[in-house]
Formats: structure tokens, sequence, C-alpha cells
């Protein structure tokens, strides 16, 4: 009786662990996923995402059915795959997982899977394929390849050292042939690879060029710079980097007014640190009406880079921040509060949200909501 007992704990004991290891292995996955979908930064509803049973190899990793409720799903198996390869599991899965939601947000109205499998041996998959030439095919699946790699390393996954190991694993444990006819080859995939890292490591240094021309109020250089940036690697980032320069700018050339001299810490716009530099200058020096058509056309523009940053993050709290600021740059503070407002309560009270809340009530008139503000930040 006691060995039957003990028998039976554990199976119980093998049944949780087992159920707990594949709790844990969807709650990596989900994971991944949910930076992708963020690191993308499309106003569109993310994906639907299905894990499916590592208990039985799929004849892919991943595949995206683009039916009237777009889903991702991926074979639990791949998780494992992606373990073999130690510390770099989850940039591995980054890959897998940003390939197919390169399909999905570039509009890709054709069911795709990773491993060129699917299509081939399972019919029934093959039938909600949209019918596209082999040309498009292969240039899609390319895009999907690079773009895959670069918005998986803006999420924060080091992609590009490990995409031809992980290349190398999947063929071989999907049993894939090198060249399947009308995709990229495995070697034009472990190229693109390769570019996309050259191509990634120069966007990075002139990204750096930028932040070193914003230090030095090289405002025009700066702005440059993110826009070369942008041009080739769009994101609610760089939208808000190229907002935040041309406020800066606007600010540079704007007259500080008696309540500002007297009281700096107060006015100092949550916007960068620079700001405060910028306060030591002469409060009696008049504007020229081409420096005053200046000011407001770089804070139109921000407020367009701004508003295109929240768009494709409508949970992207800094850009609200620094698009208020703008607002009560434009003297519109009505807007400036409206924006913190649309914000959660709780991101409401944090203290950028809050210094900006006291700039645009004090220019609304109500001087004791923002002294309350200045009191509580004791500034």
């Amino acid at each position: 009786m006691n060995n039957l007992k003990l028998i039976l704990i554990n199976l119980f004991s093998l049944l949780f662990l087992s159920v707990s290891a594949q709790k844990n292995e969807e709650l990596q996955i989900k994971n991944v996923f949910d930076k992708l979908v963020t690191a993308y930064g499309s106003a569109k509803t993310a994906p639907g995402l299905v894990i499916l049973s590592n208990k039985i190899k799929s004849l892919s990793p991943a595949y995206y059915e683009a039916t009237l409720k777009p889903t991702i799903k991926v074979d639990g198996f791949l998780y494992e795959l992606c373990r073999t390869l130690g510390k770099d599991s989850l940039n591995a899965l980054s890959i897998v997982l940003s390939h197919e939601l390169a399909h999905y947000y570039n509009d890709h109205t054709f069911c795709s899977d990773f491993a060129f499998a699917v299509s081939r041996e399972n019919k029934a998959f093959a039938k909600k394929i949209k019918p596209i030439s082999k040309t498009q095919k292969l240039s899609l699946e390319t895009q999907a390849d690079y773009e895959g790699i670069f918005i998986a390393a803006k999420a924060g996954f080091f992609s590009f050292e490990i995409q031809s190991n992980l290349l190398n694993l999947i063929y071989k444990s999907y049993h894939l042939k090198d060249v399947n006819e009308g995709y990229p080859s495995k070697a034009e995939r472990k190229e693109i690879g390769d570019k996309a890292k050259i191509k990634a490591e120069k966007l990075y240094e002139i990204f750096k060029l930028g932040m070193k021309a914003k230090k030095a109020n090289d405002y025009n250089a700066a702005i440059l710079s993110f826009n070369e940036v942008n041009r080739f690697f769009p994101s609610r980032e760089n939208y808000n980097n190229i907002g935040v320069v041309k406020t800066l700018q606007a600010l540079s050339i704007k007259v500080i007014t008696s309540e500002e001299a007297n009281y700096p810490k107060r006015f100092l716009y949550p916007l960068e640190i620079d700001n405060f530099s910028r306060l030591n200058k002469e409060t009696t020096r008049s504007t020229d009406e081409k420096e005053l058509i200046q000011f407001v056309e770089l804070l139109k523009s921000a407020q367009k880079d701004l508003q295109e940053a929240i768009r494709l993050d409508p949970n992207y709290t800094i850009g609200y921040i620094n698009l208020a600021c703008v607002f009560d740059l434009l003297d519109n503070p009505e807007a400036a509060i409206g924006k913190i407002k649309e914000l959660p309560i709780a991101k409401q009270q944090e203290t950028e949200a809050q210094r900006i809340l006291a700039i645009a009530f004090y220019h609304t008139g109500m001087e004791q909501k923002a002294e309350r503000i200045w009191g509580e930040l004791k500034l």
C-alpha cells in the first residue's frame, strides 16, 4: 500500500512538473511576443497567438494565418529547440516570432510559415494560402526576414549574431532543404542577417552622432541624423527624438518671462535637462518676427512627430508628456492638460506628468493648482 502511494505521489509530482514546465514555456513565448508587438509600435491590434503542444513536433516552428482573425501559431517544440542555444534562447525565439509579425504588420495578405514546410506538406493549410507569384513571395519573405531581425533588435533581443546558428538548427530539426523554390535559400537568409547587422551598426553610429549633436545644441545636425535613422527604421522612439530636438531648438530662441527667470525649476519643461541652460538668457531681449515664425514652425513640426510617435504606440507615456509640453509652448495649455488627462491615472501622478500639468495650470490662470503641485514637488 505504501509503495502504491509512493508511486501515485511520484506520478502526480511528474504531472505537476510537466504542467508547470509547459506553462513556463508558454509564458516565455508570450513575453517575447508582447515585447515584439510593442517594438513594432503599430496602431493595429496584435494578431492572436496560439502555442501548439510540444508533445508532437509540428511541420513548422511558426506560421502566420491571414484569416479574418489573423493568428500566429507557434510550435511548442520551437522553445525546446531554442533552449539548446543557452543564453541566446530568447534571442533565437524572437527572430522566428518577429518574422511572422512582420508579415502581419506589413499587410502581407497570404499565409506564411517560417520553415516553408507547412504549405508543402499540409494540404488543409495550403488551401488557405493566397496565390501570389514566386517573385512576390520571395520579395515578401525577404522583407519579413530583414525587418524581423531589425525589430527583434529594437525590442532588446540580440538577434544578429544568433540568426545563422538558429537557421542551421531549424533546417536540420525540421528536415528542410537548403533551397526551396519561391523562397530565399538558407544561404540567402544568412546573408540577409549579415546585411541587417551591418546596416544596424551603421544606423547606430548615425544615431550616436545625433545624440552628440543634440548635446552640443547643434539641433539641425541632430534632426538630420535622427531623420536618417527614421528613414530606414521608423519607430516611436525616433519620432519622439525628432520632436524633442525640434522643441529644444524652439526653446533656444524663446524669450524667457519674468516668472521663468524668478522660478527656473518650476518652468523647466520635462523634455531634457538641457532646458535648464536656456533659463540663464536675458529676459529683456525681444523676439523679431522671423524668430517668432521659426519658433511656431518648429513646434508645429515637433507636434506632428510626437503625434506620430503616439499613433505608433498609444501607450507611449513619454510621447504624451512631450506633446503636452509642445501644446503649452504653442500657447494652448488647455490642450496640454487634456493630453496628460489621456494617460492612465497612475501615469498622470508621475513626476514628469505633474511638472507639465503645473506649468499648464499656471498658464490657464489656475495658479493655486500649480502652486499645490510645485509644493508637492518641492520646486
